[in-house]
């Protein structure tokens, strides 16, 4: 076979060519096909997919808000409360809320922002009527106003005070039978009544309603004059500057103590010693007359209370012969303090119809 005059390449460099040729490929061949390999492997992979981008969430504007509650505060402002609104899929949660108001009707709007529920709206005319709308907003909007809501503010002052509460009315444990004593609380103040400067008592037979009535008075107040043994009706009202008194409380009753009691012959001493006879004369005596309930008993009790009757320790005392007369020896009390010695007439079934209290006595 003859030479070929072109010169054989080396089969290097006849590889190298051809691998190039692959790699590249005639400019009318079509693309190559890419593969990915991972290093150290003959397998193809796939390529890596790119991470999706979060798409920020949308963000609504509120509800606009319902029509707010009113009620009159302290002078002539007006208490305004509020729910925020419904959240739903094209409205978001209210983060602020505004409030204005106007005279009703005016439209002549004055603006707060930055309001909680409740709110004091101040700076309103007294008895007038007021118009309030209430508006929200998130950082996305603002809603539209609500609709109106309507309140008329306290009339200008002063106010007359509301009904006083009666805590009690009971006989004092003074050994009469002609008194009661009524205790009671100052009534709370609100926009449309005012502080209490003064009391009235009024006292009435019960059920009869023929009212005595004292002026000027405070708690507590003992009604005298009264008849033993006797339910009687009382009422309470306050009163101040203004031009017509609080109304009357509820009528509370009580009752007359039924017997009188005072101190007999033997009087305990202000001064005793822990458990030993009741000095100067080892016990103690009283008196205890029907005015007008039997007394068919009596009895003796230390207490530290010169005011609430004892029910429990009671001593009791035995007819000393005297007339209406009581008596008993006995200690007194076993620890060192301050005490009070009751002296307590008792009608039927043991109940109290009568009572009277010493001074303090120190124990040492």
């Amino acid at each position: 076979m003859p030479k070929s005059d072109t010169p054989r390449q080396p089969a290097q460099q006849i590889s190298r060519h051809m691998t190039a040729v692959h790699a590249l490929g005639q400019p009318s061949s079509p693309a190559p096909q890419t593969r990915w390999v991972r290093p150290g492997h003959g397998q193809a992979a796939e390529p890596p997919v790119p991470a999706a981008i979060a798409t920020p969430p949308t963000l609504f504007i509120p509800n606009t808000p319902g029509a707010v509650s009113l009620a009159q505060g302290t002078g002539s402002h007006l208490t305004v409360t509020w729910t925020a609104p419904a959240i739903d899929g094209s409205h978001g949660a209210a983060t602020a809320f505004a409030l204005r108001s106007s005279p009703s009707g005016a439209a002549t709007w004055t603006v707060v922002s930055g309001v909680t529920s409740p709110y004091d709206l101040s700076g309103l005319t007294a008895g007038a009527a007021i118009d309030v709308q209430l508006q929200c907003s998130n950082t996305a909007g603002t809603s539209a106003w609500s609709a109106t809501s309507t309140r008329t503010t306290a009339a200008a002052g002063p106010f007359a005070p509301n009904a006083p509460a009666i805590a009690s009315v009971a006989p004092p444990p003074d050994g009469t039978n002609t008194k009661l004593t009524v205790t009671w609380s100052a009534p709370g103040v609100d926009g449309t009544h005012g502080a209490a400067t003064g009391y009235n008592v009024r006292s009435s037979p019960t059920g009869a309603g023929t009212w005595t009535v004292v002026t000027g008075v405070a708690s507590p107040y003992t009604l005298a004059g009264l008849t033993g043994a006797t339910a009687v009706d009382v009422e309470v009202r306050a009163t101040n500057a203004a031009a017509s008194p609080g109304a009357w409380s509820a009528v509370t009753t009580g009752t007359t103590w039924g017997a009188t009691v005072a101190q007999g012959a033997w009087i305990a001493a202000t001064t005793q010693v822990h458990s030993t006879g009741v000095a100067p004369n080892g016990g103690a005596q009283l008196t205890a007359a029907a005015a007008p309930t039997a007394v068919t008993g009596a009895s003796f009790a230390w207490s530290a209370s010169n005011s609430t009757i004892p029910t429990t320790g009671l001593i009791a005392a035995g007819a000393d012969g005297q007339t209406n007369g009581w008596g008993q020896w006995f200690n007194a009390p076993a620890t060192a303090a301050t005490f009070y010695l009751w002296m307590l007439a008792q009608g039927s079934g043991g109940v109290t119809t009568g009572a009277l209290v010493t001074g303090a006595i120190t124990v040492t």
